[in-house]
């Protein structure tokens, strides 16, 4: 695990492998907000960091383990409130369900209770826009900080050019809520993923642009009578061991089905 800093900002940088896979992933703490709470696998980095963190509040960007797992934690031991979008709300209530793989990858997500956020949230210094932007999960937020014209975006930013989606990932609605965020008076962008992007809404832009002409080859090839597996051949050939490992719940075809679908 890594602490950096910029400005007032703290964040935790954790790597996970697994199967031959490495993902970063990061917790961030402002103005005694906690954003995020990082995975259980992670929980004998964390909690020690946690226990000296001073925090009044967390703000869950999504109901993903990677992003929830010491949630429960929290809970118990910090005696703090947890906020989320009101559609995550009912899922956190019970033990996560994982698929084999995300379980080994990030740990388990034992249940907890959170509190619906509004459209704005205060912290002692700032003030907060809540955003909800669908598309990796039906409850996924982003956070714009109005003073500092921060943009903190859980997993909307990620990977500029995805070849790969979840099954339960959208593209039409990612491409939506890129749209949204970038409405908002932004040069900074935080990621859960791929950490502070200093030129962010250009890299926002980037994905957007990049989502839309694969949106638009994918309808093209379909109204042409290609077949989505033959799409797929065109235009992402390529394997990842992420596909096998997931048992393909992660692959170009549910690219292309939340295009034609």
């Amino acid at each position: 695990m890594e602490i950096k800093s910029y400005d007032n900002l703290l964040q935790a940088e954790l790597n996970v492998t697994r199967g031959g896979q490495r993902l970063l992933v990061s917790v961030f703490l402002i103005d005694n907000l906690l954003i995020d709470t990082g995975p259980s696998r992670k929980e004998d980095y964390l909690i020690p960091l946690f226990e000296k963190w001073d925090m009044h509040h967390v703000i869950l960007t999504h109901h993903h383990e990677d992003h929830t797992g010491l949630a429960n934690w929290l809970q118990h031991n910090k005696q703090v409130e947890i906020f989320m979008h009101e559609s995550g709300i009912e899922q956190c209530i019970k033990e996560a369900k994982l698929p084999l793989y995300r379980h080994l990858f990030w740990g388990k997500r034992e249940s907890f209770k959170a509190i619906p956020l509004d459209e704005t949230f205060q912290t002692e210094n700032y003030t907060w826009d809540i955003i909800h932007t669908p598309g990796h999960a039906n409850d996924h937020i982003a956070l714009y900080n109005r003073e500092k014209g921060w943009l903190f975006g859980g997993d909307l930013f990620v990977n500029p050019k995805p070849k790969s989606f979840f099954k339960f990932e959208s593209v039409p609605e990612i491409i939506h809520s890129l749209r949204k965020v970038l409405a908002y008076d932004f040069d900074t962008y935080i990621c859960s993923h791929a950490g502070v992007i200093f030129e962010g809404k250009g890299a926002i832009k980037k994905k957007l642009d990049y989502l839309i002409s694969k949106q638009q080859e994918v309808l093209f090839l379909y109204n042409k009578g290609l077949s989505p597996k033959q799409i797929r051949k065109q235009l992402f050939p390529r394997r990842h061991p992420m596909h096998y490992f997931s048992l393909f719940e992660n692959s170009p075809m549910h690219f292309i089905y939340s295009v034609i679908r």
